[in-house]
Protein backbone atom coordinates (compact mmCIF):
# COMPACT_ATOMS: atom_id res chain seq x y z
CA UNK A 1 0.00 0.00 0.00
CA UNK A 2 1.18 3.42 -0.90
CA UNK A 3 1.60 6.17 1.90
CA UNK A 4 0.72 9.79 1.30
CA UNK A 5 3.23 12.48 2.83
CA UNK A 6 0.77 15.51 2.25
CA UNK A 7 1.24 19.51 1.74
CA UNK A 8 -0.28 22.41 1.92
CA UNK A 9 -0.01 26.19 2.18
CA UNK A 10 -0.20 29.34 0.54
CA UNK A 11 0.44 30.20 -3.01
CA UNK A 12 4.33 30.21 -3.03
CA UNK A 13 4.74 29.40 0.04
CA UNK A 14 7.60 27.05 -0.78
CA UNK A 15 5.47 23.85 -0.68
CA UNK A 16 6.99 22.50 -3.91
CA UNK A 17 10.26 23.19 -2.68
CA UNK A 18 9.78 21.01 0.25
CA UNK A 19 8.28 18.49 -1.38
CA UNK A 20 11.18 18.13 -3.58
CA UNK A 21 13.18 17.95 -1.03
CA UNK A 22 11.63 15.30 0.87
CA UNK A 23 12.33 13.49 -2.90
CA UNK A 24 15.31 14.12 -2.87
CA UNK A 25 16.38 12.86 0.91
CA UNK A 26 13.84 9.77 0.03
CA UNK A 27 17.03 8.51 -2.76
CA UNK A 28 13.91 6.20 -4.74
CA UNK A 29 12.91 5.66 -8.49
CA UNK A 30 10.90 8.76 -8.31
CA UNK A 31 8.22 10.41 -11.31
CA UNK A 32 7.28 14.33 -10.89
CA UNK A 33 3.58 14.14 -11.36
CA UNK A 34 3.14 17.98 -13.15
CA UNK A 35 -1.28 18.73 -13.50
CA UNK A 36 -0.54 22.24 -14.14
CA UNK A 37 -1.84 23.63 -18.00
CA UNK A 38 0.68 26.64 -18.73
CA UNK A 39 -2.06 28.60 -19.94
CA UNK A 40 -0.81 32.09 -20.09
CA UNK A 41 2.78 33.63 -19.90
CA UNK A 42 3.17 33.67 -15.88
CA UNK A 43 2.59 30.40 -15.68
CA UNK A 44 4.93 29.20 -18.76
CA UNK A 45 7.52 30.89 -16.71
CA UNK A 46 5.85 29.52 -13.06
CA UNK A 47 6.57 25.83 -15.20
CA UNK A 48 10.28 26.96 -16.55
CA UNK A 49 11.42 27.66 -12.84
CA UNK A 50 9.85 24.72 -11.49
CA UNK A 51 11.58 22.38 -14.47
CA UNK A 52 14.51 24.63 -13.95
CA UNK A 53 15.13 23.03 -10.32
CA UNK A 54 14.79 19.72 -11.20
CA UNK A 55 17.16 19.82 -13.60
CA UNK A 56 19.94 17.93 -11.91
CA UNK A 57 17.28 15.07 -10.23
CA UNK A 58 17.26 11.77 -12.20
CA UNK A 59 13.35 12.17 -12.17
CA UNK A 60 10.43 11.28 -14.48
CA UNK A 61 8.13 13.75 -15.24
CA UNK A 62 4.95 12.98 -16.31
CA UNK A 63 2.39 16.41 -17.57
CA UNK A 64 -1.08 14.81 -16.95
CA UNK A 65 -3.76 17.16 -16.41
CA UNK A 66 -6.67 15.00 -15.19
CA UNK A 67 -7.42 10.85 -14.83
CA UNK A 68 -4.28 10.60 -12.95
CA UNK A 69 -4.82 7.45 -11.17
CA UNK A 70 -4.95 6.06 -15.00
CA UNK A 71 -1.41 6.61 -14.78
CA UNK A 72 -0.64 4.61 -11.62
CA UNK A 73 -2.91 1.85 -12.60
CA UNK A 74 -0.80 1.33 -15.79
CA UNK A 75 1.61 -1.44 -16.22
CA UNK A 76 4.51 1.21 -16.98
CA UNK A 77 4.25 3.01 -13.60
CA UNK A 78 7.05 1.26 -11.76
CA UNK A 79 8.16 3.84 -9.73
CA UNK A 80 9.15 4.08 -5.50
CA UNK A 81 8.04 7.63 -5.09
CA UNK A 82 5.58 10.09 -7.04
CA UNK A 83 5.54 13.88 -5.98
CA UNK A 84 2.21 14.86 -7.46
CA UNK A 85 1.98 18.72 -7.93
CA UNK A 86 -0.60 20.12 -7.14
CA UNK A 87 -4.27 19.32 -6.56
CA UNK A 88 -5.31 22.49 -6.28
CA UNK A 89 -4.73 22.74 -10.28
CA UNK A 90 -6.15 19.37 -11.12
CA UNK A 91 -9.22 20.62 -9.75
CA UNK A 92 -8.65 23.84 -11.70
CA UNK A 93 -8.14 21.33 -15.11
CA UNK A 94 -11.24 19.77 -14.01
CA UNK A 95 -13.71 22.64 -13.26
CA UNK A 96 -12.53 24.52 -16.40
CA UNK A 97 -12.65 21.37 -18.85
CA UNK A 98 -16.05 22.06 -19.69
CA UNK A 99 -16.40 25.45 -21.27
CA UNK A 100 -19.85 26.11 -20.70
CA UNK A 101 -19.97 25.31 -17.00
CA UNK A 102 -22.33 27.71 -15.49
CA UNK A 103 -21.10 28.76 -11.34
CA UNK A 104 -25.06 29.45 -11.29
CA UNK A 105 -26.63 26.78 -12.65
CA UNK A 106 -26.96 24.53 -9.66
CA UNK A 107 -26.73 21.35 -11.82
CA UNK A 108 -23.33 22.54 -13.35
CA UNK A 109 -22.13 22.69 -10.00
CA UNK A 110 -23.46 19.51 -9.11
CA UNK A 111 -22.04 17.88 -12.06
CA UNK A 112 -18.59 19.41 -11.68
CA UNK A 113 -18.56 18.55 -7.82
CA UNK A 114 -18.99 15.34 -8.52
CA UNK A 115 -16.99 14.73 -11.29
CA UNK A 116 -14.24 16.15 -8.95
CA UNK A 117 -15.28 13.79 -6.31
CA UNK A 118 -14.63 11.33 -8.24
CA UNK A 119 -11.23 11.88 -9.76
CA UNK A 120 -10.00 12.24 -6.32
CA UNK A 121 -11.58 9.30 -5.20
CA UNK A 122 -9.86 7.09 -8.21
CA UNK A 123 -6.62 8.36 -7.03
CA UNK A 124 -6.98 7.52 -3.69
CA UNK A 125 -7.83 4.48 -4.85
CA UNK A 126 -5.28 4.04 -6.81
CA UNK A 127 -2.67 5.12 -4.56
CA UNK A 128 -3.94 2.46 -1.71
CA UNK A 129 -2.94 -0.43 -4.01
CA UNK A 130 0.10 0.84 -5.63
CA UNK A 131 3.39 0.29 -4.01
CA UNK A 132 4.88 3.45 -4.66
CA UNK A 133 4.41 6.37 -2.00
CA UNK A 134 3.16 9.96 -3.20
CA UNK A 135 3.96 13.46 -1.99
CA UNK A 136 0.75 15.21 -2.57
CA UNK A 137 1.33 19.24 -2.98
CA UNK A 138 -2.25 21.30 -2.49
CA UNK A 139 -2.94 24.86 -1.99
CA UNK A 140 -4.74 25.72 0.93
CA UNK A 141 -7.22 28.28 -0.37
CA UNK A 142 -9.38 29.02 2.70
CA UNK A 143 -7.24 31.15 4.58
CA UNK A 144 -8.16 34.40 3.13
CA UNK A 145 -11.39 35.66 3.77
CA UNK A 146 -14.85 35.04 2.06
CA UNK A 147 -14.55 36.22 -1.95
CA UNK A 148 -17.68 38.47 -3.00
CA UNK A 149 -17.20 36.34 -6.50
CA UNK A 150 -19.18 32.69 -6.59
CA UNK A 151 -16.99 30.93 -8.59
CA UNK A 152 -14.11 31.60 -6.12
CA UNK A 153 -16.07 30.47 -3.34
CA UNK A 154 -17.14 27.78 -5.16
CA UNK A 155 -13.50 26.97 -5.90
CA UNK A 156 -12.45 27.35 -1.62
CA UNK A 157 -15.00 25.12 -1.02
CA UNK A 158 -14.35 22.14 -3.21
CA UNK A 159 -10.38 22.72 -2.58
CA UNK A 160 -11.16 22.70 1.10
CA UNK A 161 -13.30 19.31 0.69
CA UNK A 162 -10.90 17.60 -1.36
CA UNK A 163 -7.60 18.88 0.90
CA UNK A 164 -9.44 17.56 4.26
CA UNK A 165 -10.21 14.17 2.26
CA UNK A 166 -6.43 13.64 1.12
CA UNK A 167 -5.24 15.03 4.67
CA UNK A 168 -7.44 12.64 6.49
CA UNK A 169 -5.49 9.61 4.86
CA UNK A 170 -1.91 10.86 4.69
CA UNK A 171 0.90 9.39 7.14
CA UNK A 172 2.56 12.40 7.26
CA UNK A 173 0.93 16.44 6.84
CA UNK A 174 2.89 19.25 6.49
CA UNK A 175 1.60 22.63 6.04
CA UNK A 176 4.33 25.37 4.69
CA UNK A 177 4.24 29.08 5.16
CA UNK A 178 7.20 31.43 3.59
CA UNK A 179 9.27 28.50 3.54
CA UNK A 180 9.38 26.51 6.62
CA UNK A 181 7.12 23.63 6.81
CA UNK A 182 5.58 23.08 10.02
CA UNK A 183 4.18 18.87 10.84
CA UNK A 184 0.62 18.24 11.21
CA UNK A 185 0.69 14.90 11.37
Amino acid sequence: MGKIIYISGGISSGKSSFAEEICSEKNKKTVYIATAIPFDSEMIEKRKKHVARRKNKDWDTIEKHTEISKIIDSNEFIYELALLDCITMLISNLIFEDSAFDINNKKDREKISKKIEVEIDNLLMSISVSDCDFIIVSNEIGLGGISENSLTRYFADICGKVNQKIARQSKEAYFVASGIAIKMK
